[in-house]
């Protein structure tokens, strides 16, 4: 059965099991009642149907980021590198609005992603990644 997610005036995600067939009965507009009287908005435009890849930006990644008194200093060294404005969390963390920028700041620090695919941040130079694993 299809699990639907739902956000109600208070910001609380509450997921819903539905058939089809519930689904189409209960959600007006976007919109449904749940169990405890509390109306909930749905995620997507019914219209429209579920998008097929959920988003995962913004992205938030702690092994590019710094120590919170050198964030200034980071975010300074990303600029200089042609990185634009990167934003960090209170602890430092990166945090990457979109899959360019990440590639973009990945590549400039030389990071890259082993199990990513196209467009995702490569490694520059092959031969150190094939000394890196032996």
């Amino acid at each position: 059965m299809p699990t639907y997610e739902f956000k109600t005036d208070d910001d609380e995600i509450v997921e819903v099991f539905l058939s089809f067939e519930q689904f189409d009965k209960r959600v007006k507009d976007g919109q449904i009642t749940l169990d405890d009287g509390r109306v909930a908005k749905s995620f997507f435009n019914p219209n429209k149907g579920l998008s097929t890849m959920p988003s995962c930006y913004p992205m938030v990644s702690s092994a590019i980021g710094v120590h919170p008194a050198q964030v200034k200093e980071h975010m300074e060294h990303l600029r200089s590198k042609g990185c634009g404005q990167v934003d960090h969390t209170k602890d430092g963390d990166v945090i990457f609005k979109d899959k360019n920028q990440r590639k973009q700041v990945c590549e400039a620090l030389g990071f890259f992603d082993r199990n990513g695919g196209y467009g995702d941040p490569q490694p520059k130079n092959m031969t150190s990644l094939t000394r890196q694993r032996r």
